[in-house]
């Protein structure tokens, strides 16, 4: 009789060897595969707000206003194209929104006086300010990621933005004409 059997299978101890194996993959694996889906997220949104300033700007160019306001994941009537199935409205972990809203601003104007021969010189009367509405756009990324929106403020750091709760706000400088709406 012999002292050795044949071996014609996986002991316990090979199994729990192999899983250990295959988990000690998956635990060093993940944080890559997590950080380069996070990055495509990232993108997307950068994308979609591009695409959002830019179709908001050609709109203040031709039409010499900023677009209506929209409710978050809602295209402007103005920007119609980008409301289609598969555009910057259409996505599922953020939501856009465009915004916009008045502001007043002071110009200087010539003084309107008029001197009659005798008064005062006419370069003591300086030029005087005068309030100006105008309006100025917005993007809105709404999401419950904080780390997008941390990102996000970070990408556009030189520029006029913030992050508010579960909101990320871009504000655009240009002026447009003020959207008056009736009370």
């Amino acid at each position: 009789m012999s002292l050795l059997r044949s071996r014609t299978g996986a002991t316990p101890s090979d199994v729990l060897i192999f899983l250990a194996t295959i988990s000690l993959a998956a635990a060093l694996l993940y944080p890559a595969w997590s950080a380069r889906e996070f990055r495509g997220r990232l993108e997307s949104a950068v994308a979609d707000v591009e695409a959002l300033r830019y179709a908001a700007t050609q709109s203040l160019e031709l039409g010499g206003s900023w677009p209506s306001p929209a409710e978050p994941g809602s295209a402007p009537p103005a920007l119609v194209g980008l409301s289609q199935a598969g555009s910057v409205f259409d996505r599922v972990d953020y939501t856009l929104e465009w915004t916009s809203w008045n502001v007043v601003d002071s110009i200087l104007v010539a003084p309107d006086a008029v001197f009659a021969a005798g008064d005062a010189p006419p370069d003591s009367a300086g030029p005087r300010t005068e309030p100006i509405v105008r309006a100025v756009g917005g993007i809105a990324v709404h999401s419950g990621d904080a780390a997008l929106l941390a990102e996000l403020a970070a990408r556009y750091a030189e520029e006029t933005s913030f992050v508010l709760d579960t909101i990320w706000l871009l504000m655009l400088p240009k002026r447009g004409e003020a959207i008056v709406e009736a009370r």
